[in-house]
């Protein structure tokens, strides 16, 4: 639905892998919701057909008319579908008129996306649908539990060539935002939210004051009025107010990583947080949550899990990592060297390649 107009993990994933399957030659068309004012067009490869499907307001039920049109008269070979909305609606309800093949692609865990996952079972969507298929091993045990079918598993991605180390870019980001070149600085990048974790570094940051006084965190990513007014609130009454910086939505944020020394995101239930990755191939080390799919992204190093609920404990290992210029690189060069080896977008795209030939074979 909001492939335009959000330039979400879940959007973004969807044009990768997109533009990934269009540079193989395939024939790739994007259904979405029509936007007047599309933030994510110019990302889409010229060679992928948008479609932009009529719609209400962004209501999800209005865009179900629209989406049943274009998966009973569009002879797609295979539909994927990203999220239980409009589009997860329609191709049940598309099916019980015509039998077409459909995928549905999970980005998001059972333990706090459970309405989404009982989505698709309304209009049998889950039930007939060709493949079921996670971003992690840790999603697909979820999807697995909910729908009683397995899942392929398939990871996100990201471009390497766009995420990277950058020492001039550093420094300019840091001369752009007022941080000297001697201050420690992490980063989050994250919708203002509170299942994000930012309010548990910004507990973190606070204790690191105390031992590094001009520590520096960046947070790219906006919220609702309700919420932001909340992180606001949050870090005036920490004290914190020259510390933080936050950024709303960028459009381009790799200089952002480059500025940072630390990626530090604290999430609970992150099924497959394509800014891990995006901190990964810019060298940055990452310092996440236990759990998730953190052990997967991590599995070849690049980082640190820590206790996100534990403030105090938290702190000792990054600023220790802060210190330690060594393990910096050791960390920043594993991440990515995996990013290099496992997740390019067109690594991705092969892997559904290879999904869509097992299913189209006659």
């Amino acid at each position: 639905m909001y492939t335009l107009r959000t330039p979400r993990g879940i959007e973004r994933f969807i044009i990768n892998v997109a533009n990934g399957l269009a540079a193989k030659d395939h024939e790739v068309t994007l259904i979405t919701g029509r936007c007047d004012q599309p933030l994510t067009r110019e990302w889409i490869d010229s060679r992928v057909r948008v479609h932009e499907i009529f719609h209400h307001n962004w209501h999800k039920l209005s865009f179900i008319p629209g989406f049943m049109n274009e998966f009973l008269s569009g002879n797609y070979d295979v539909v994927n579908l990203a999220i239980a909305r409009g589009e997860g609606y329609a191709a049940g309800l598309a099916h019980m008129i015509s039998s077409f093949r459909y995928n549905i692609v999970f980005q998001y865990p059972l333990e706090n996306h459970e309405k989404h996952f009982n989505a698709f079972k309304r209009f049998g969507t889950a039930k007939h649908a060709d493949r079921l298929v996670a971003a992690s091993t840790y999603i697909a045990q979820g999807v697995e539990r909910c729908f009683d079918r397995p899942a392929d598993t398939i990871p996100n991605g990201v471009d390497p060539g766009q995420f990277h180390p950058d020492p001039q870019r550093r420094a300019e980001t840091r001369k752009t935002l007022g941080i000297p070149l001697d201050s420690p600085v992490l980063i989050t990048v994250a919708a203002l939210q509170g299942r994000k974790g930012i309010n548990k570094v910004l507990d973190t940051v606070s204790i690191l004051k105390k031992s590094l006084p001009d520590i520096r965190y960046i947070v790219c990513g906006d919220g609702n009025e309700k919420d932001r007014e909340a992180f606001h609130s949050k870090v005036a009454s920490l004290g914190l107010e020259s510390n933080v910086h936050f950024m709303g939505n960028q459009k381009e944020v790799a200089g952002f990583y480059n500025a940072a020394d630390l990626f530090v995101f604290f999430p609970e239930f992150e099924g497959f947080g394509i800014v891990a990755l995006e901190a990964m191939a810019s060298q940055l080390p990452i310092v996440v949550s236990r759990g998730s799919a953190f052990p997967e992204i991590l599995a070849d190093g690049g980082g640190v899990m820590v206790d996100p609920d534990d403030a105090e404990a938290s702190s000792l290992i990054i600023q220790a990592l802060l210190q330690d210029s060594g393990r910096i690189a050791q960390y920043g060069n594993e991440g990515r060297q995996a990013v290099l080896k496992k997740y390019s977008w067109e690594a991705i795209a092969s892997q559904f390649e290879r999904l869509f030939e097992q299913q189209l074979k006659p």
